[in-house]
């Protein structure tokens, strides 16, 4: 495995709606393309320094280019994010590490996982959303589009949810693969919350606060806060293996779903 360095919708929406949807429909077979192809491996902590919070690790076929862009701790509103982008072969993906003020404590459903990215970027509130549970990395996600970027979020941890944004004009093998293949590791101990950055709360983080100082008494954490779904825990190997038993009915899916995205494709020309 490669250890890498890291330091509004558009008239013709349809279309690429459509391919969106397509895209995400051979995730949630579990079982895309790119695991029968030969693949190289690539690690790197994020942010890339002594402090990191995660190892991100991913897989794509030997030729595509991945160049790092940037990989830094940022404030939202309501919380705070490691971020992390790359280019792989000139299309950009962008990695969201968030860690809300009030983290969740369990799996959460679709319009809890709404809720949260809703607060998380306003933008957001426009995304349409698969109807389908998809995969990332083997673990349950939801995903869309919005504006021309497809989007898929989920929870490695039960308190630290992931977006994952993507340009909607990916090779759609790449896509796949990235998201098939990644792996996000979070650092046991670790977050970028510090002490007093959040009301009523007390955390400690290795690297110092921002200097951006933001308001994160909101009702949007608020409104996160009611939504979280159970109030139980649920670890992570126990999502998956719930996940692994539905995989047999959603893989039968995945020629029909490959039929399809060849039509959308044809479709697109048009535009």
């Amino acid at each position: 495995m490669t250890m890498l360095n890291l330091s509004g919708r558009s008239a013709n929406m349809g279309p690429k709606l459509l391919l969106s949807c397509l895209l995400l429909c051979l995730l949630m077979s579990g079982q895309a393309a790119a695991q029968d192809k030969n693949v190289t491996c690539i690690a790197a902590n994020v942010p890339s320094d002594e402090n990191a919070y995660a190892e991100l690790a991913f897989c794509l076929a030997p030729q595509v280019s991945v160049e790092p862009e940037q990989s830094a701790v940022a404030n939202y509103t309501s919380g705070r994010e490691v971020r992390t982008s790359l280019l792989l072969n000139g299309s950009r993906a962008v990695v969201h590490l968030l860690y809300p003020c009030r983290a969740p404590q369990s799996m959460l459903d679709a319009a809890a996982m709404k809720s949260l990215l809703d607060a998380y970027d306003s933008a957001m509130a426009s995304a349409v959303y698969s109807n389908e549970t998809l995969a990332v990395g083997g673990m349950p996600a939801y995903g869309g589009m919005v504006g021309d970027q497809i989007f898929v979020a989920y929870q490695p941890t039960n308190q630290t949810p992931v977006l994952v944004q993507l340009d909607g004009n990916m090779d759609e093998e790449n896509l796949v693969a990235f998201l098939q293949y990644l792996r996000i590791t979070l650092k046991e101990g670790t977050s970028p919350l510090i002490a007093g950055y959040c009301p009523d709360t007390t955390a400690t983080t290795t690297t110092p606060a921002a200097t951006t100082q933001v308001d994160t008494q909101t009702a949007a954490a608020n409104a996160l806060a009611n939504s979280q779904v159970a109030t139980q825990t649920t670890p992570a190997e126990t999502r998956a293996a719930t996940f692994e038993s539905k995989k047999e009915k959603m893989a039968s899916d995945i020629e029909a779903a490959k039929e399809k995205l060849a039509s959308a494709k044809e479709k697109m020309r048009g535009f």
